[in-house]
């Protein structure tokens, strides 16, 4: 059974989200950062110049912010987009475009712009661009649904705008640092219409060259980039390798001077490696196996359930991650404030048995995408192995990320897909879109009227606490009633990089951002 602590951990100072950035009759203003590491107090003083090679996983999905559907595509983004708001490593609400914002009552957020900002194009940007941006986020093109309670957004002044929500939104600000919070230049989405994803223009500190789909994107710096001495480098290269081995082989080589996403077997090898240096934090994303609740068999929920009872993941944190992971009993890692730090879901074989048999079943069979990068097979191939004693047997359908994850969430043709929940800066993101009935992420849309009315309350909560405890109500519901998607574990995210590749900060979403970077001579 999965159990819930009635009484929630004190949270976490460090992580006061929204106290700092969206009180009532509160201001956050700050320093002229983007939220990026853009000093290195632990080494010498940055440097201009030079050229990084990175290799990345996989390709953005579209380079229009409100098209992509891939929770990957934010490093590659980033250099070209900046956000109104911006996160920390700890991910607390940071100035962004917006250098303060205020929340004068629980239904209005006015943002305060940056001046003497442009767009790659020269255009400038401006409290009618933020308008622009904003509703088109919420139209009917757009697949990001961060902003549904914004109900109308005005233009006070050049420098000004003001949010009125249709009810309480306690994501908003953060959300403005995710997909909703990119600017792109109004001038260039005009004129370029449906192939601006081949022509993005933003604010942000690179402009894109030259895009090869599956091959790599070339970056080159923005002179005129509003931040005064940045960015650092001339140019940055992406590399789509999805292959591991190939990023490693290449880091070894000097090909490239910095690759994302480290297996943890790969780890424990690199880190007796004195040419390589390795950042390690974990994050909010987790592996996750995706449920089709509209196709047979997880259109039976007792099915789900013996699903969700047949997984044994301590032992596939051992055996692994060589135990630097963490189980996945709901949305949240641990230490994190949201979550519910004694929510567990027991490996139960017996129990899923008996599930199956109140659905009318002894034997399922069914197909589960998997990207085909090792860990993801490994990983893919273990739960295959303890699931079978339970009762079923998975057809693995090992396929390119991009497209086994359009296959999934855009033409909804396959009923599992394990991949990972990628994770959003404000928890109250996660839960509206992963597990919300409406969510992107929730292909079968399963939800209950429960369910529903506890993430609205969470929604209009600013007081952490009591969200903290809605979010471990909603988790008990989707996890042990529902049993709508099957979480497996969290993982720290590891780069790795040569030792001259300066500037690199890990954060708890887990999304690198190399736009700062700088080379050691």
């Amino acid at each position: 059974m999965i159990k819930i602590n009635k009484v929630l951990f004190v949270v976490l100072i460090a992580t006061l989200l929204l106290v700092t950035g969206c009180s009532n009759n509160s201001s956050t203003a700050g320093k002229n950062t983007a939220g990026q590491t853009a000093e290195n107090p632990k080494n010498s003083e940055p440097r201009k110049g030079g050229s990084l090679v990175v290799a990345y996983d996989s390709d953005v999905s579209n380079y229009d912010p409100i098209l992509g559907n891939s929770g990957n595509d934010h490093p590659l983004l980033y250099p070209v987009y900046d956000t109104l708001v911006n996160y920390n490593a700890n991910l607390e609400p940071q100035p962004g475009l917006a250098e303060s914002w205020d929340t004068p009552d629980d239904k209005t957020i006015i943002l305060h712009l940056r001046k003497g900002v442009n767009f790659h194009d020269g255009t400038p940007f401006n409290a009618d661009a933020v308008k622009f941006n904003l509703e088109r986020v919420r139209s009917k093109e757009s697949k990001v649904s961060d902003l549904s309670n914004v109900e109308s957004v005005e233009v006070v002044d050049p420098q000004t705008v003001k949010l009125h929500l249709k009810q309480p939104d306690s994501s908003i600000i953060l959300a403005l640092s995710d997909r909703s919070g990119m600017m792109v230049s109004p001038a260039a989405v005009q004129k370029f219409g449906a192939d601006f994803s081949q022509n993005p223009v933003g604010t942000g500190p690179y402009k894109m060259v030259k895009w090869v789909r599956n091959g790599e994107i070339q970056f080159e710096a923005n002179k005129d980039y509003w931040q005064k001495g940045l960015p650092y480098l001339d140019k940055i290269t992406a590399k789509i390798m999805p292959d591991e081995n190939t990023r490693l082989n290449a880091l070894k080589s000097g090909q490239i001077q910095f690759y994302w996403n480290v297996s943890p077997d790969n780890s424990q090898v690199l880190k007796n490696d004195k040419n390589i240096v390795l950042d390690s934090k974990m994050k909010v994303a987790f592996y996750n196996i995706y449920l089709n609740t509209k196709m047979a068999p997880f259109d039976k929920k007792e099915v789900r359930q013996a699903l969700q009872y047949a997984i044994d993941r301590d032992s596939l944190v051992k055996a692994l991650t060589f135990g630097e992971g963490e189980s996945a009993n709901q949305t949240f890692p641990s230490d994190y404030w949201a979550a519910s730090p004694e929510m567990k879901i027991n490996y139960d074989p017996e129990k899923s048995k008996e599930l199956l048999k109140q659905a009318g079943v002894e034997n399922v069979k069914f197909d589960m995408f998997v990207p085909t990068a090792p860990f993801y097979q490994r990983l893919a191939e273990a739960i295959k192995g303890q699931v079978k004693e339970a009762g079923f047997t998975i057809n693995l359908l090992p396929m390119e990320l991009t497209k086994g994850v359009a296959l999934y969430f855009n033409e909804k043709q396959l009923p599992a897909n394990l991949t990972a929940w990628t994770g959003r800066p404000d928890p109250q993101q996660t839960i509206s879109l992963f597990l919300g009935g409406k969510g992107f992420y929730n292909v079968g849309g399963e939800t209950t009227a429960k369910k529903e009315e506890l993430i609205s309350k969470a929604a209009a909560s600013y007081d952490q606490k009591e969200r903290a405890k809605l979010y471990g109500e909603i988790n008990e519901i989707a996890m042990a009633e529902e049993a709508m998607t099957i979480p497996i574990m969290f993982t720290p995210s590891i780069a790795a990089m040569s030792p001259k590749v300066k500037g690199f900060e890990g954060t708890l979403l887990g999304k690198p951002k190399f736009s700062y970077l700088w080379l050691e001579q």
